[in-house]
């Protein structure tokens, strides 16, 4: 990217006071250079500037700046799937492992990403379908995973699995997970489930409270899917995308969990590798001093 004349998205948490403020600064600044930029509608709402819907902004943006926790990165990411543009996402959350900078990067994270300092990446979203009665009822993304619980949380879900060309059973569980490799280090991790890096395209198939102690993880390829049909549940059976997106499910619907075919382009932060985010923010691995203590 050149240094001038690009044209930036700006997407924010509305929930957060230090994002309107840095947004307001950061919009002079980039103005300033010469650059183009859209603000979306509902941070623009509350900052009372005009605003632009985020799906016009992602149509032709070269930069969308996500400021905020990973569920604005992942909002950011979802609107950008197939789109030329690339998400630099910001923290000004919490845990923030999805994002490449912290708030007080802010500037040199942008800066960098505008003179092409920074690589980005491809990654691509998880594509679940859901099919009833043999006629596609739903198809939707998810750029970290794609859940089936139920809603109550502790009715058990009863689902059969196919993958690898074969029938894998009968699965009693409060819920099963496919997660992308991005991915594999939030709900999947949490349930059990392995650290996969990024480079890996692949989809890792976590049950959450088994009822059985061999359901295990299971990663499969790129080229690998997954389909998950629906037997039955006490309570309301749903497919939740990235925890964003809900639909509802019926005994007997079938779901396909494949990898997209259309990918979104992601910024790196070549100070901040996988590793380091795993230490810095999970506690991967202790330290030194405590193993020694």
């Amino acid at each position: 990217m050149s240094r001038a004349g690009r044209r930036v998205g700006i997407l924010g948490h509305t929930g957060r006071p230090p994002v309107r403020k840095a947004a307001r600064r950061l919009i002079e600044a980039l103005v300033a250079q010469g650059h183009q930029v859209a603000i979306d509608e509902l941070l623009a709402k509350e900052m009372k500037l005009p605003g632009v819907a985020l799906e016009k902004i992602t149509a032709d943006c070269d930069l969308l700046i996500s400021l905020g926790g990973d569920g604005t990165a992942l909002k950011g990411a979802r609107a950008l799937v197939g789109r030329p543009g690339a998400l630099l996402p910001v923290n000004f959350g919490g845990l923030g492992f999805l994002t490449v900078a912290e708030e007080s990067q802010l500037d040199d994270a942008v800066r960098l990403a505008l003179a092409g300092r920074w690589k980005t990446v491809t990654r691509r979203p998880v594509e679940a379908t859901v099919t009833r009665r043999a006629k596609r009822v739903h198809r939707g993304l998810g750029m970290n995973d794609a859940v089936l619980k139920t809603s109550g949380g502790y009715s058990a879900l009863h689902l059969r699995l196919h993958a690898l060309g074969s029938d894998l059973g009968h699965l009693v569980a409060d819920g099963l997970i496919t997660a992308t490799a991005a991915g594999s280090t939030a709900y999947s991790l949490s349930a059990g489930g392995p650290v996969v890096s990024r480079a890996l395209e692949s989809l890792v198939v976590t049950p959450v409270c088994a009822h059985t102690l061999g359901s295990r993880s299971l990663v499969l390829a790129a080229d690998d899917g997954l389909k998950v049909k629906v037997i039955g549940t006490s309570d309301q059976a749903m497919l939740l995308l990235d925890g964003q997106e809900m639909v509802a499910l019926e005994a007997g619907d079938q779901i396909t969990f494949t990898l997209a075919a259309k990918a979104v382009h992601v910024f790196e932060n070549p100070e901040q590798p996988l590793a380091r985010a795993l230490q810095a923010k999970l506690g991967w691995q202790g330290s030194e001093r405590r193993s020694l203590v």
